[in-house]
C-alpha cells in the first residue's frame, strides 16, 4: 500500500467513526466500510491502522462491554478536530 493509499484508508476509517459518533463501531463494521471505500483488508491490517490512529489520539479502542474479546472504536475529539481541519466533515 502506498503512502497515499494509506492516507485515504485512514481518512475513510475516521469518516466512518465521525458518522457514527458519539457511538463506537465494531471492527467488522469498519472492515465493511473500508471494503466499500475500495480497500481489501485483512483484520490484522485493519487493526494495525486503528492502532496507528489510536497512537495519534485520533481514535479510541475499547473492549466491548459484554465481550472483552470484541473491540469497539470511537472517534476522539482530536480525531474530530483533524477531520474538520482537513475539511473532511
Amino acid at each position: 500500500m502506498t503512502p497515499e493509499q494509506r492516507l485515504l484508508l485512514r481518512h475513510a476509517l475516521l469518516r466512518q467513526l465521525a458518522a457514527a459518533a458519539p457511538a463506537s463501531l465494531p471492527l467488522a463494521t469498519l472492515q465493511q466500510g473500508a471494503t466499500l471505500a475500495g480497500f481489501s483488508l485483512e483484520e490484522e491490517r485493519l487493526r494495525a491502522e486503528l492502532d496507528y490512529l489510536a497512537g495519534k489520539n485520533l481514535a479510541a479502542l475499547t473492549p466491548a462491554a459484554l465481550s472483552a474479546g470484541l473491540l469497539r472504536v470511537a472517534l476522539t475529539s482530536a480525531g474530530r478536530d483533524y477531520l474538520e481541519a482537513e475539511k473532511l466533515v
